[in-house]
This record gives structure tokens, C-alpha cells and sequence, in this order.
């Protein structure tokens, strides 16, 4: 009896020795951290869980450490094994839910945060990370129904209603995600990137001239007017104001020479508003550029005929069909367009 006394008695002060130890090093660890050694701060935490895997607080200020020190994954770890002994734990449970998001685990995020819903833990924009997450899953419907419910919690975060903006426009439900941006507008009028984006919307409802309004308040507030930019207002300036739209894509073809999309773009223009001599040079430029694009040959031909010389533009016309039999349908077309 007196030897297992004396066992037990060992085991205790083992146990509390080893208690004493973990508190030690993680005091070490805390000390390292904030002297900046980084290397020592990490060898202390893990020593202080080695003597003592149950000290919960020695986990969580390992796992922060980690996440402060871009190590997601080491942090995930520490706060699984929080999680295994208690499955809704009220800190590593919102922890490891913000590393998955930040990580794009998204289905991770979503079974998290169920369980943090069923588990009634506060977390800010917890809809808001859902959201996101069916987002990216390509899960629209679902990820409306949370950016509702974000919303009603916090009108005016600007992410929120950006992102039901994109919602919108993968739904194809432009009006609606035109309204989502202005909403954002009104919280910073200087967006330039949204100002830009509410006009890519406008022109792919063929509101050009809308379009074109926001992609000159755009610039205004100081886009960068690369190509992609300057090619997108010269398009939508094109379908009602052609000398405009011509001169923005200039700009463009200065450093794009003979670029085949923009020329037969400003080409088409200048047919559908009736001026066939410039658009038979433009067709035939193309052509020139690129001899297998026959249906620019075509085209040219129809101009000319257009123009008024019939017997010179059903020969092009000819011509082209004979390169491409294809072409022979759209002679009794209304529209070749």
C-alpha cells in the first residue's frame, strides 16, 4: 500500500510538474514572440504542448501564432485538435472557419458555419463568408439568399453588395445588379472599378450610351485606360457616335496595327449608318490584311454594291462565294450583319 502511495504521489507531482513547465514555456514562447524571435517563440510554444497537450491556452496562442505567421496550416491543426475535444468550441470554431475562408475552402466554410449557426456563436458577417463561399461554388441561388440576410444585418458593407451585384450578373439580371452598384456608389461615389463595371453592364443590356457615361466618369476618377478599356468605350461610342468611337479605337490600333476584331467592329458601324465608302476601304483593308478572312471580301462587295455600283460589288460578291460557298446563304439574307 505504502509503495503505491509513494506511485500515485510520483505520477501527481509529475503531472503538476509537467502543468508547471507547460505555463513556463508558453510564458517564454509569449516573451519570444514579442521580442521578434520568431524561431524561439515557435520552438517554446511546442514545447510547452509537449509538456502538456491539455493546455488549452498554450494551443490557441500557437495557433494565433501561426496565422500571424502566414502559417495556415500548422494554425488549422491546433485548432482541429481544440475542436476534437470540443466540437463547438467557442473560439477555435470561428478561428478555423476565417482560415478556411481565407484558404477558399469553401465548402469547409459552409459546414463550419452551420455549425456555428446550430451552436448559436456570434460571428461577425458570418452570411457574408457563406455567401461568398456558394459564390465561388457557383452555387447563385444560394448565395442570394444569404446576401439578403447580410444586408438586412448590415446595409452598408460594401462588400456584400458588391458581390450580390456579381450574383446578379451571373443570374444574367442586369437591371437588378446595376441597382446593387449604385447602392455601393453612394458609399464611395470615387470607385472608379465600379463606375467601370456598372458600364460593362449598361452595354451588355445595349445601352451604349449609359455604358459610355460611366466609362467617362471612370476615367474621370482615374481608371487606368488601357486597351481593354479604350476598346470597350470606342465600342459602345460606336453605335451612336461613330467619329467619337473611331477616334477612341484609334487609339487602340496604334498598338494593335490591322487588329481584325476592331476594324470589321468600326466597319460595321460605318455600314449600318449608311456610309458604304468607308465601310467597302475598311472591309477591304481587312481582307488585304488577312486574305482568308472572305467573308471581309464579301462584305466589301455588299458595300459597293451598297454604294451604288452593283455590277463591281456582285463581282467581289462572286468571288467571295467562289472561296467559300457558305457565303452564298447570306445573299438571301436581309441582313448580312
Amino acid at each position: 500500500l505504502f509503495i503505491t502511495l509513494i506511485f500515485f504521489t510520483a505520477i501527481a507531482a509529475k503531472a503538476t510538474n509537467n502543468a508547471d513547465s507547460s505555463i513556463f514555456y508558453l510564458q517564454k514562447a509569449k516573451e519570444s514572440k514579442e521580442a521578434r524571435r520568431i524561431w524561439d517563440a515557435e520552438k517554446y510554444f511546442q514545447k510547452s504542448i509537449d509538456f502538456n497537450p491539455e493546455n488549452e491556452a498554450a494551443r490557441l496562442e500557437f495557433a494565433n501564432y501561426y496565422c500571424e505567421q502566414r502559417k495556415y496550416n500548422f494554425a488549422l491543426q491546433q485548432f482541429n485538435n481544440l475542436l476534437q475535444k470540443n466540437p463547438n468550441h467557442p473560439t477555435a470554431l470561428p478561428k478555423i472557419l476565417d482560415l478556411s475562408f481565407v484558404l477558399r475552402k469553401w465548402t469547409d466554410v459552409i459546414s463550419y458555419a452551420a455549425r456555428i449557426t446550430a451552436a448559436n456563436i456570434k460571428v461577425d458577417k458570418l452570411n457574408y463568408m457563406v455567401a461568398k463561399s456558394h459564390f465561388e461554388e457557383e452555387n447563385y441561388g444560394q448565395a442570394r439568399k444569404y446576401l439578403l440576410l447580410q444586408i438586412a444585418e448590415t446595409p452598408t458593407h460594401k462588400e456584400t453588395v458588391t458581390l450580390l451585384g456579381k450574383v446578379y450578373v451571373e443570374m444574367s439580371q442586369y437591371a437588378e445588379a446595376i441597382n446593387m452598384y449604385k447602392k455601393t456608389l453612394e458609399l464611395n461615389p470615387n470607385d472608379f472599378e465600379l463606375l467601370y463595371e456598372i458600364g460593362l453592364l449598361y452595354s451588355a443590356q445595349s445601352n451604349e450610351s449609359e455604358a459610355v457615361k460611366y466609362f467617362e466618369l471612370a476615367a474621370e476618377k482615374g481608371i487606368k485606360q488601357d486597351l481593354v478599356f479604350l476598346e470597350n468605350l470606342g465600342m459602345s461610342y460606336l453605335e451612336f457616335n461613330i467619329p467619337k468611337g473611331v477616334e477612341v479605337l484609334n487609339k487602340v490600333l496604334a498598338k494593335k496595327p490591322g487588329d481584325v476584331e476592331i476594324l470589321t467592329q468600326i466597319a460595321q458601324a460605318y455600314y449600318k449608318s449608311e456610309n458604304f465608302a468607308v465601310a467597302y476601304d475598311l472591309y477591304s483593308k481587312i481582307f488585304e490584311n488577312d486574305n482568308t478572312n472572305v467573308k471581309a471580301l464579301y462584305m466589301s462587295g455588299v458595300a459597293m454594291i451598297k454604294k451604288g455600283d452593283k455590277t463591281r460589288g456582285a463581282q467581289i460578291c462572286d468571288k467571295a462565294i467562289s472561296l467559300d460557298s457558305k457565303l452564298g446563304t447570306l445573299r438571301s439574307q436581309k441582313s448580312v450583319l
